[in-house]
């Protein structure tokens, strides 16, 4: 995990100043002093790619309606999860409007919200309200739900995604990464996205993959096998060695055309 994101997470912290009880669900620090960098490194992500999240997990919209985690699944789209509270200082503000920017820019390419994709954003702190979540969507104008939860079900999400997250009991601030969740049709975790820049590209391809190419058109899916995940980097990156296979391939159809045409011309001199 790139902690530069884990650094800035515990400054914004630091900035908060509104005194807070320990949310359940959320870890809480150990022997390391609240609000130090030593505590902040214990706000990471571990990996779960490939496993499944509990879809029986219900939690409210903004209205205050029960929503169940698994009527956002149909099972055709893969679904882009952001995990933000709606009181924090900042981080999750910056995640959300890379989140949104790259969901803006996937629109204009015609790659719209409903057809070819799903969102959400859940709330990880369990003392936020329903009027919260209304509020933070009318300020981003935002047409995907945005929940709320009890700290059982957080706890239970946040876990089976790997995020961690702490509460500084001096501040009532969480400290956490910026990471955003690529989610197959079934709820499979298929990407991580970290960082406050959400490239479209990468969301594009991320969500691709989720689907296994099902919501894209068959030069989407073209597209998907040029590129690959980079771990590294946590970039999507060309894929050279594709490339290079599809690069050979269109070299022997045109040498193939070539000697075809040259032989029909020599039949016909002939």
């Amino acid at each position: 995990m790139n902690r530069t994101l884990l650094t800035i997470a515990l400054a914004i912290a630091s900035l908060a100043s509104t005194p807070g009880a320990s949310t359940p669900g959320a870890s809480t620090p150990g022997a390391s002093t609240p609000g130090s960098p030593d505590w902040a490194q214990d706000a990471d992500v571990v990996e779960h790619l490939g496993q499944k999240i509990p879809l029986d997990l219900t939690f409210r919209d903004s209205s205050g309606s029960d929503v169940a985690l698994r009527s956002l699944f149909d099972g055709t789209h893969p679904v882009y999860m952001v995990l933000a509270y709606y009181e924090c200082p900042q981080l999750c503000s910056l995640v959300l409007d890379a989140a949104r920017g790259a969901m803006r820019q996937l629109d204009s390419w015609g790659w719209h919200l409903g057809d070819q994709y799903r969102a959400v954003t859940i709330s990880f702190d369990s003392n936020e309200l329903p009027y919260q979540a209304q509020h933070k969507k009318l300020a981003m104008g935002a047409t995907w739900p945005f929940l709320v939860g009890n700290a059982a079900n957080i706890e239970a999400l946040t876990d089976k995604l790997g995020f961690h997250f702490l509460r500084d009991p001096r501040t009532g601030a969480i400290a956490h990464a910026a990471v955003t969740f690529v989610l197959g049709p079934d709820g499979t975790i298929s990407r991580y996205l970290y960082g406050t820049d959400v490239p479209p590209r990468d969301l594009k391809l991320a969500l691709l993959e989720a689907s296994q190419g099902k919501t894209g058109s068959i030069g989407d899916r073209i597209l998907m096998h040029c590129f690959c995940y980079d771990p590294a980097t946590h970039r999507y990156g060309l894929f050279v060695k594709r490339f290079m296979q599809i690069g050979g391939l269109l070299i022997f159809i045109i040498a193939v055309v070539m000697v075809a045409s040259f032989a029909r011309f020599e039949r016909r001199r002939q």
